[in-house]
């Protein structure tokens, strides 16, 4: 194989590396795109809820008392995690420089074949690391994603059934408790303790079967 051979074989590699690190940039943005899709909805509905529970709570219904706390607790949790996939985490580009910014440090490189197939072997090789970064952090962030949409559309609804059916099954079996002074507090502590719980349960189970899937590919 001669050098010009090489460097064009070479220069075909970095094209396909580089449409892997073109696809994990398009990646970060689609991924980004549903997290804030979805924090713009989770996010006024807590505010929007809390608030309300704030300023009517002691006129609620302890079902409806308990049921709102919990999914408010929820919502909080889901909106913390959305935000946590909007950290910064930049994209490798792959692209070589000089370590000095000089081009003198490059120009070594243009002055053979020889000089010019290494500084392709190069490239190609700073395009590979990109790529092994932005995988991991592509990860990261997909993974970020998953726990945050479970937290949504699986831990408020079921959060919201079990402080429901607890409040009415109290008030069926203590009638005369929901009229204590303390219930309304209780109440609050309750569907917070529920919905923490529900969520924390969810994401823990979401990550075990997600461990489990990635050991059993390996």
């Amino acid at each position: 194989m001669t050098v010009e051979e090489r460097i064009q074989r070479i220069g075909e590699l970095k094209a396909e590396f580089q449409r892997l690190v073109e696809f994990h940039e398009t990646s970060f943005r689609e991924i980004d795109a549903k997290a804030k899709y979805w924090l713009t909805a989770a996010l006024p509905s807590f505010i929007a809820l809390a608030g309300y529970l704030f300023k009517h709570g002691d006129s609620l219904a302890l079902p409806l008392l308990v049921s709102g706390c919990a999914l408010a607790t929820c919502l909080f949790i889901a909106v913390y995690l959305f935000s946590s996939v909007l950290l910064s985490l930049r994209v490798e580009s792959g692209i070589l420089t000089p370590k000095s910014r000089q081009f003198d440090d490059a120009e070594c490189f243009i002055k053979t074949s020889e000089d010019w197939a290494e500084l392709c072997e190069l490239q190609a090789q700073e395009l590979l690391d990109a790529i092994t970064i932005n995988e991991t952090q592509n990860a990261q962030k997909s993974t970020r994603l998953r726990r945050s949409e479970v937290a949504l559309f699986r831990a408020v609804p079921t959060g919201i059934c079990l402080a429901g059916g607890s409040a009415f099954a109290y008030a069926a079996a203590c009638p005369s408790g929901l009229a204590t002074t303390g219930a309304t507090a209780a109440g609050t502590v309750a569907g917070i303790a529920i919905g923490a719980g529900t969520a924390a349960a969810f994401v823990a189970l979401d990550h075990v079967v997600t461990r489990r899937k990635k050991d059993h590919q390996s």
